[in-house]
């Protein structure tokens, strides 16, 4: 599968990151990436791990999933569209093929073993494996909108079930996380110290009315 999705994740977060940098008037830093555990075919992993890019052709499609990804965020965040251009000229400035070639290589040799990577490098070189991904954009659409056509004759079903959810969350945020709605919490509106009045055990006499207060004296 072509890089795309790892290209797309990581032009968003570093779009994102500066544009939450410039709204805050503070900077950002690159987060500190994790060293990897040095294996006997380190060297041979990532030559494989080269190949394997190549045959992806990995370097050809950067420039234009770079556009693409920024086109994408924009849509998703339209503030950002006063600063496509400068977007566009930040990401091609750093976000080149010598930077990433490294980080790449590293991530596909620690992930995947010699053979496999050689084995994938194979399929992609392939005739068959230049068609997959050649198509596989296509064929990620046509999976999306397969999905849209199947759920939405059910949409129905959705939105009632969300707007009886909405009503439960009222009704929570209205009763304010106590009692239920039309009930008083036991003791509530007595005052402090005073509990619910005790029943009177069944055959007990009634207590008696407390004797009136003395009439004060001429």
């Amino acid at each position: 599968m072509r890089l795309r999705a790892f290209l797309a994740v990581s032009t968003s977060a570093a779009l994102i990151a500066a544009f939450a940098a410039c709204q805050k008037g503070g900077s950002t830093a690159a987060p500190a990436s994790a060293t990897p555990s040095a294996t006997p075919n380190a060297a041979a992993g990532a030559a494989a791990a080269q190949e394997l890019l190549k045959a992806m052709k990995v370097q050809g499609s950067l420039t234009d999933t770079t556009a693409a990804m920024i086109d994408s965020e924009i849509a998703r965040n339209p503030g950002l569209t006063p600063y496509r251009e400068i977007m566009l000229q930040w990401l091609r400035k750093y976000m080149t093929w010598d930077a990433m070639q490294p980080e790449l290589v590293k991530m596909y040799a620690t992930t995947f073993t010699e053979p496999e990577l050689k084995e994938m490098a194979k399929f992609y070189g392939s005739p068959t494996g230049q068609k997959a991904l050649e198509k596989m954009p296509e064929m990620m659409q046509r999976v999306a909108m397969t999905g849209a056509q199947i759920a939405q004759p059910h949409s129905d079903e959705l939105r009632a079930a969300m707007n009886a959810r909405s009503d439960e969350l009222r009704k929570e945020a209205t009763a304010g996380g106590g009692a239920p709605m039309g009930q008083q919490p036991p003791g509530q509106g007595r005052p402090p110290g005073q509990g619910r009045p005790q029943a009177r055990p069944q055959g007990a006499p009634a207590r008696p009315a407390p004797a009136p207060a003395p009439a004060p004296t001429p």
